[in-house]
């Protein structure tokens, strides 16, 4: 961690101008034992981060924790908003580009995502994903699909005073639009109309759970109604279920 360190106060003195990233990397590499290749790496992520900027040759995961957890210690939240924005640039770029999952770089980003946007409970973020689906309900079919086939099928996280999954309110709108009112376990229309917005009750359930590796497709949920909801996640034929569905 020493080194890092060492590269985070070097990184600041190579942006506020004190240093040139040559000479910053130099120093690293004769103070600091850091290969000099890397040490400008070191360098320019932290000015990509800090303007918000995409950048395509990554730190480990520690090295990025300890980046953000400087940023914001120095700077409070508010400092988080570009770096957090820059390092899911550079998720969605490296997973395109290698066809991989950045696992421990997702949880990082929704760690400190959360904690930019100041999300504290389970209920302010089901409030937000409601508004969500409701903007994707509104949308075409063919939007729906296009927005579908754009995702990636793997969530992000957000960490709240527990960790959940960041789901696909479009996916969610177009399970909901599928089942029309009626639920896809026991066939009976939704139990009751909503009063804020006059749609049918059913909730959106994943066949084999997002924690579980599932994927936050269509082909992975259903609509169901409260009481078919309940017994699978309570019920003791809800192990059934999953084994049929997969």
């Amino acid at each position: 961690m020493e080194t890092t360190e060492a590269a985070f106060t070097t990184a600041k003195k190579v942006f506020n101008g004190e240093l040139s990233q040559t000479e910053g990397a130099i120093q690293l590499n004769a103070g600091h034992g850091i290969n000099l290749n890397s040490a400008k790496i070191m360098i320019a992520v932290y000015g990509k981060m800090v303007r918000g900027l995409e950048f395509k040759r990554a730190l480990s995961a520690p090295d990025m924790s300890y980046y953000l957890a400087r940023i914001m210690s120095e700077g409070g939240s508010n400092s988080l908003t570009k770096p957090v924005e820059a390092l899911w640039k550079h998720i969605t770029y490296y997973e395109a580009k290698n066809n991989v999952t950045l696992k421990s770089l997702r949880d990082l980003h929704s760690s400190y995502l959360a904690i930019e946007k100041g999300i504290s409970s389970l209920d302010s973020l089901n409030e937000s994903f409601d508004v969500e689906v409701k903007k994707a309900l509104n949308t075409t079919k063919d939007e729906r699909q296009k927005r579908i086939a754009e995702s990636s099928v793997v969530p992000k996280t957000k960490s709240v005073l527990v960790r959940v999954y960041e789901r696909n309110p479009y996916v969610v709108a177009e399970v909901l639009t599928r089942a029309n009112g009626v639920c896809e376990r026991c066939n009976t229309a939704a139990p009751f109309i909503r009063k804020k917005d006059g749609s049918p009750y059913l909730e959106v359930h994943h066949k084999t759970r997002l924690a579980d590796g599932g994927e936050d497709t269509v082909e992975n949920a259903v609509a169901l109604c409260p009481n078919c909801h309940r017994d699978l996640h309570f019920g003791k034929h809800n192990k059934a279920f999953h084994r049929t569905s997969q």
